[in-house]
């Protein structure tokens, strides 16, 4: 019988190849059927409010089960059907419909897969391990990216039933897999009211409400383009399926070659700095959205996004652990995720709202340069709220961890927009 940790790498690396690698496309595949700038509002908006917002519900009611086995089982499951069903979607309706299912019972699985890990995983080796499960979980994404390429060859509708069949497949084998595991133990607790733990924060860690106040106020402009990435790609750049694998893959791998050299030396540079400067660089991102003319301009936005976002990961990760008390982190991590989600809700609404009304009074790649500029410029002017940033006062930094990993930021310039990783 396999061991506990030889399970959870297996999966990790199963789970990015389907379901993560389908997640590229939900965007684009929305665009393809017709959605309106409203409707992609929508779609984006719920999605990752209900995945952020649902970790802490089903966060919750595991720590009441006490177990993390039978939640990983029963939602692996219940995802394997809804990304089949999926790919029998052809409105945009039934799409946000369905993802926003498929988004809740993603956060069922996120909250217990990374609390099975802290509750299965020494912590004298969990960094270590960690770090394996990441590499792996990239490889899966961008090898299975890389094949459909040469998959795909026919219309949208048709082969977009290659990459969420194969999402659908990955789930299966996960509930099988995580049938062999064996969960001893009471399981940890994982979030404490989120409400009461913003007060003291408030009171108590000013470089933790700095923060926190920074990353909400640009986190709607940040959202705000999510709608509009994945229409731009499609109705402006008329870019297919392939296209999109290989912008997502130049991203990915770069990210991942960059995040591995920052995590040798961010413990040795002044962090506030390098955030402000990373937040600054990537409000850019819409302008070149909103001015790239072609295959090759967009191929150089994926890289210089993995590259910030790598950078955003590694560093902004190490900083959040070290401004966070010691032994509370589970709960301060819940107040970005529950928060986030809310803001990116309205941020994502209002994007598609503003390009509704552009769309109303010019041409749609008009409409979208002038959305992005407004994009643009929030970003640009929120990024200034980073600069009063301060290094915590202590020896030595937190090494990136377990909950450093639950808080994944989005890509971004990912070209199906807010990009969901499920795990």
């Amino acid at each position: 019988m396999m061991k506990n940790s030889t399970l959870i790498a297996l999966r990790s690396f199963i789970v990015s190849a389907g379901a993560t690698a389908a997640s590229s496309f939900i965007g684009v595949f929305g665009v393809f059927l017709g959605a309106t700038a409203v409707e992609m509002g929508w779609l984006q908006s719920t999605a990752n409010a209900i995945s952020n917002g649902g970790q802490l519900l089903w966060g919750r009611i595991s720590d009441r089960f006490g177990r993390r086995k039978p939640f990983l089982i029963s939602g692996s499951i219940v995802l394997g059907v809804l990304w089949y069903l999926l790919t029998t979607v052809r409105t945009p309706v039934g799409l946000i419909i369905v993802y926003a299912a498929i988004s809740l019972f993603g956060s069922l699985i996120t909250v217990n897969w990374f609390s099975l890990i802290a509750d299965q995983v020494d912590s004298s080796v969990r960094g270590r391990f960690l770090s394996i499960v990441n590499i792996l979980s990239s490889a899966g994404t961008i090898i299975s990216l890389i094949v459909m390429v040469f998959l795909f060859h026919g219309t949208v509708t048709r082969d977009i039933f290659i990459p969420f069949s194969a999402a659908a497949g990955s789930y299966i084998i996960s509930a099988v897999l995580m049938s062999f595991l064996r969960e001893s133990g009471s399981a940890r607790k994982f979030a404490g009211s989120l409400i009461s733990t913003l007060k003291s924060a408030r009171r108590e860690n000013r470089l933790f409400y700095r923060y926190f106040m920074a990353m909400n106020v640009q986190g709607f402009f940040w959202s705000m383009a999510w709608p509009m990435f994945p229409m731009t790609i499609v109705l402006v750049m008329h870019f297919d399926l392939s296209q999109v694998a290989i912008l997502t893959v130049a991203s990915l791998s770069t990210s991942v070659l960059v995040q591995y050299a920052l995590g040798r030396i961010t413990d040795h540079v002044s962090r506030p700095p390098l955030i402000f400067g990373n937040r600054l660089l990537l409000s850019a991102i819409p302008l070149m959205y909103a001015f790239f003319t072609d295959f090759r301009d967009f191929m150089v936005l994926e890289v210089y996004s993995g590259i910030l976002g790598s950078i955003q990961n590694v560093v902004m990760n190490s900083y959040l652990l070290d401004i966070v008390p010691e032994g509370h982190r589970a709960e301060y991590i819940s107040i970005i995720n529950g928060f986030n989600g809310l803001i990116y809700l309205v941020g994502a609404l209002s994007g598609g709202y503003v390009l509704a009304f552009m769309e109303a009074l010019f041409p749609i790649r008009i409409a979208l340069m002038y959305s992005y500029m407004v994009v643009f410029l929030g970003r640009f002017l929120s990024a200034f709220l980073f600069i009063g940033l301060k290094e915590p006062d202590q020896r030595g930094r937190a090494p990136l961890s377990l909950y450093s990993l639950i808080l994944r930021f989005k890509q971004p310039g990912s070209p199906s927009g807010g990009t969901m990783r499920f795990r």
